[in-house]
C-alpha cells in the first residue's frame, strides 16, 4: 500500500507537470496566433501600400499620356501636310520653348522629342537646336512606324544617348492629312524620379519596390539596381501565371522568398494598373513586417517562464508539506488555492497586457500612416516655435531632411522679413478666438526660393502642453492656373470689344440719324441695342482693367492738372447718366479760382473714378434725388473729393468687402441696378497708384442720409502756398 503522503506527492506531481505543459502550450498558442495577426495585418498594409503606388503612378500616366495627345494633337492639326512640312515646322526655338515648358510642367517627364519619318530628331526640349540622333533602331520608334492602329506606346528602358541614364518612351504615331506616316512624338520618362519616390518608403533596406511593364520588364527599382534595368523579372511572371486570366488587378504573396534579393521570407503584393500596361510589385520582408511579434513574443515567453517557476516552486513546497506531515494537509490545500488564483491573475494580466499592447499599436500605426502619407506637409510645433516632428510631404515642399528642422525654430521657414508660422497666429485675431487659422502667404525652401504656400493652423493639447499643427501646401499650380484663367479672360475681352466697338458704332450711326428716320416701331429696339452695346462696353473694359492691374500692366501718364477743371469735366460727361436716372447732378467746391489748386494724376484713370462713383450715387438715388460733387481742402497739403447721393447708404454686412472684385450687395434692389462687381476695386487701385487714398461712410438719416464716397489727394507742392495760411476743412 502506498503511502498517503506519498500518493499525494506522485499526484500533486503529475498536476504540476500538466500545469506546465498547459501554460507552454497556451503561450505558444497564444504567440502562434498572434503571428498569424501580424501577417495578416502586414498582408493589408502591403496591399494598402501598393495600392497608393499604383493609383500614384496611375496619375503620373495620366498626366504623361495626356501631355502626349495634347502634343500630337497639336501637331496633327496645324503641321500634318506632308512629312517635309513637318520637319521645316517643327525645327524652331518656339517649338523648342514649347516642349521645354511641357516638361516643367510634369516632374516625372525628362524630355519630349519629335522624330521625322526617319528616326531623326526634328525638336526636343533639352537643346536648340537639336542634336542630330538617329533613333530608327528604338522599339518605340519601329512600333509605330510598322502599326498604324498602335495608339500611345510604352517602350523598353533604354540608356539615354544624351546622358547615359536609363530612360522609358511614350510614343505617338504622328500621321498626314492622307494617313501617311510622317513621324513620332515621345516622352522620355525618368526612372530616377519613381526611385526616388520609392526611397522615401524603404524602411531601414526592408522593402523593395519595383515598377514593371505587363510583360515584366523592369523599368524603375528600389533598391536601385541598373543590372536589372531592361531586363524580366523572372518571379512576377511566375506569379502572373497563377492569377485569373480575367481578373488581373492585384495579388498579394506571402512567405515568398523571390521578391527580395537576399532571400528572405517576404509579404509581396502586386499591382496591375487598370488603365495602363503597367505592374506595381512591393515587398517587405520578415525582419519587418515580424519585428513587434518578436518583441512581444519575447515579453510572452519571460512571463511564461516566470509562471512556470512559479508553479514549479509552489509545487515543491507543497509536495515536502504532504511528505512531511500529514496533518499539514489544509495549508497545502490554502497554498494551492493561492497558486491558482496567482496563475489566473498572471494569466489575466497577460490577456489586458496583450489587447494594451495591440490597442496601441495599431492607433500608433494608423496615426504614423496619416502622417507620413499625407499629400500635404505637416510640421508640428511647440508652444516656442520649435519644430517637433515634420512628414515627408513637408520634407519634399520645402527641401530640408528631418534632421535640419527637428529641435530647431521655423522660422528656417520664413522669408526675410516674414512672420514665421506661431508669430502669423498669435498676431492673428481669428486665431485667437477659435484656435485655427488658413492663410495664404510666401514660404521659404532650403536652396532660398521663395514659394506662394497655404497654411492651415491648429492648436492641440499633448500632456497638458500646448502644440501647433501646420499644414502647408505648395500652391504654386493654382497660382498657375489662376494665371492662365487671367489670359483667357484677356484675350477674350480683346477679341469680344474689337466686334463691339463696330456694333456700337453702327448703332450710334442709327440712333443719330445718320442713316435716315428710323420707323416708330424700330426705334425703341435700337435704343436698347444701343444702351447695351455701351454696357457690354464698359463690362469688357473693367474687365481688361482688371486683368492689366493683377499683371501689374496698367500704364499711367501723369500730369499736373487743375482739380476744379477736372470735376467740371466729370460732371459734364455724366449729366446723360444722371439725366437718365431722373437724378440732378450738382457741384460743391470751395477751392480758389485764381491759380487753381492743382494735383499730379493720370487724367483719364481719374476720370474714371469719378465716372464709377457719379455713376454708383446715380443708381442708388431715388428719383428726384441729388448727387453732389464736392472739394474740400484738407490740409496744406491734401485736398479731399467726395461724391454723395441720398440713398439707402451701404449695408452694414457688405462694408468690408465693398472694394474687392465682383463685390455686390446681395439683395434684390441692387441686383436690378446692374454692374459688374469691379469698378470700385479698380478705383481704389487706380487711386493708390496716384498716391491717393479712397474710401466711404454713410450719414445717418437724420443728417440726410446716404452714402459719401471720398478721395483724398495729395496737392502739387506749387499750389501748397496758396492755401497755406487756411484752416483745415476736415
Amino acid at each position: 500500500m502506498i503511502p498517503t503522503g506519498l500518493h499525494t506527492s506522485r499526484i500533486a506531481k503529475t498536476f504540476a507537470i500538466s500545469l506546465v505543459v498547459a501554460i507552454v502550450l497556451a503561450a505558444g498558442v497564444f504567440v502562434w496566433t498572434l503571428r498569424l495577426q501580424e501577417i495578416h495585418k502586414w498582408e493589408k498594409q502591403t496591399e494598402t501600400f501598393s495600392v497608393v503606388l499604383a493609383e500614384n503612378t496611375s496619375q503620373q500616366m495620366d498626366f504623361a499620356y495626356t501631355a502626349l495627345g495634347n502634343i500630337a494633337e497639336r501637331i496633327q492639326d496645324r503641321w500634318s501636310i506632308s512629312a517635309e512640312y513637318l520637319s521645316s515646322k517643327l525645327g524652331t526655338y518656339d517649338f523648342h520653348q514649347f516642349l521645354k515648358e511641357k516638361v516643367a510642367l510634369f516632374p516625372a517627364i525628362e524630355v519630349i522629342s519629335i522624330l521625322d519619318v526617319n528616326g531623326n530628331v526634328i525638336s526636343t526640349s533639352r537643346n536648340f537646336p537639336s542634336p542630330a540622333y538617329n533613333l530608327a533602331d528604338r522599339d518605340y520608334f519601329q512600333v509605330q512606324r510598322d502599326h498604324p492602329t498602335q495608339g500611345i506606346y510604352l517602350s523598353n528602358p533604354v540608356r539615354s544617348k544624351t546622358t547615359g541614364d536609363w530612360i522609358f518612351f511614350l510614343s505617338h504615331r504622328l500621321t498626314g492629312s492622307d494617313g501617311e506616316f510622317i513621324g513620332v512624338a515621345i516622352i522620355g520618362i525618368s526612372p530616377k524620379f519613381y526611385t526616388k519616390f520609392y526611397e522615401k518608403l524603404n524602411v531601414d533596406g526592408h522593402v523593395s519596390i519595383s515598377l514593371l511593364r505587363d510583360d515584366f520588364t523592369y523599368l524603375a527599382r528600389w533598391p536601385d539596381t541598373e543590372a536589372v534595368m531592361g531586363t524580366r523579372h523572372a518571379a512576377a511572371s511566375i506569379h502572373h501565371r497563377s492569377i485569373d486570366a480575367d481578373d488581373r488587378k492585384s495579388l498579394v504573396i506571402t512567405s515568398d522568398t523571390s521578391a527580395l534579393e537576399y532571400g528572405k521570407p517576404s509579404i509581396t503584393a502586386i499591382q496591375y494598373l487598370e488603365k495602363y500596361p503597367l505592374i506595381v510589385y512591393f515587398s517587405v520582408d520578415e525582419n519587418l513586417y515580424l519585428s513587434d511579434w518578436h518583441a512581444i513574443s519575447l515579453a510572452v515567453a519571460i512571463v511564461t517562464v516566470a509562471a512556470i517557476a512559479a508553479v514549479i516552486a509552489a509545487f515543491r513546497v507543497l509536495i515536502q508539506l504532504f511528505i512531511q506531515k500529514e496533518s499539514d494537509m489544509q495549508v497545502m490545500t490554502e497554498l494551492k488555492r493561492e497558486a491558482d488564483v496567482i496563475n489566473r491573475n498572471q494569466t489575466r494580466l497577460l490577456q489586458n497586457l496583450t489587447e494594451q499592447q495591440k490597442a496601441l499599436k495599431e492607433s500608433s500605426d494608423r496615426l504614423q500612416a496619416i502622417f507620413q502619407n499625407a499629400a500635404d506637409g505637416i510640421v508640428m510645433t511647440d508652444d516656442t516655435g520649435i519644430v517637433e516632428a515634420i512628414n515627408p510631404a513637408a520634407v519634399a515642399i520645402y527641401g530640408y531632411s528631418s534632421e535640419e528642422v527637428v529641435g530647431k525654430a521655423n522660422h528656417l521657414f520664413s522669408p526675410d522679413g516674414k512672420l514665421d508660422m506661431l508669430e502669423i497666429a498669435i498676431n492673428n485675431d481669428d486665431f485667437q478666438q477659435t484656435r485655427r487659422l488658413r492663410i495664404e502667404t510666401e514660404r521659404l525652401r532650403r536652396d532660398g526660393s521663395l514659394f506662394p504656400a497655404e497654411l492651415s493652423i491648429s492648436e492641440y493639447s499633448l500632456a497638458g502642453k500646448r502644440k501647433l499643427i501646420t499644414i502647408v501646401r505648395d500652391i504654386s499650380e493654382r497660382r498657375k492656373i489662376d494665371r492662365m484663367k487671367n489670359e483667357f479672360i484677356s484675350t477674350v475681352s480683346h477679341e469680344l470689344r474689337t466686334p463691339l466697338t463696330a456694333i456700337r458704332g453702327a448703332l450710334g450711326l442709327l440712333v443719330g440719324g445718320a442713316a435716315g428716320s428710323i420707323p416708330e416701331k424700330l426705334q425703341p429696339l435700337i435704343l436698347m441695342a444701343h444702351k447695351n452695346s455701351e454696357s457690354l462696353t464698359r463690362l469688357i473694359n473693367d474687365l481688361l482693367d482688371i486683368q492689366k492691374i493683377e499683371a501689374g500692366k496698367m500704364d499711367f501718364a501723369f500730369e499736373r492738372l487743375h482739380l476744379l477743371s477736372l470735376l467740371e469735366l466729370a460732371v459734364q460727361q455724366n449729366q446723360s447718366i444722371a439725366e437718365g436716372r431722373g437724378v440732378r447732378l450738382e457741384i460743391d467746391v470751395d477751392l480758389p479760382r485764381i491759380r487753381p489748386i492743382e494735383i499730379n494724376v493720370d487724367q483719364g484713370r481719374f476720370q474714371q473714378v469719378l465716372a464709377n462713383l457719379i455713376s454708383n450715387a446715380c443708381k442708388y438715388s431715388p428719383e428726384g434725388g441729388v448727387v453732389r460733387v464736392i472739394a474740400l481742402v484738407v490740409s496744406a497739403c491734401s485736398v479731399r473729393v467726395l461724391v454723395t447721393d441720398q440713398g439707402g447708404g451701404v449695408p452694414e454686412n457688405f462694408r468690408d468687402r465693398i472694394f474687392k472684385k465682383f463685390s455686390q450687395a446681395d439683395s434684390s434692389d441692387t441686383r436690378a441696378k446692374g454692374g459688374t462687381g469691379l469698378g470700385l476695386a479698380i478705383s481704389k487701385v487706380i487711386i493708390q497708384q496716384m498716391h491717393g487714398e479712397i474710401g466711404f461712410y454713410n450719414l445717418p438719416p437724420e443728417q440726410g442720409g446716404g452714402a459719401h464716397f471720398y478721395i483724398d489727394l495729395p496737392i502739387v507742392a506749387a499750389s501748397q502756398s496758396l492755401i497755406s495760411n487756411l484752416s483745415p476743412v476736415l
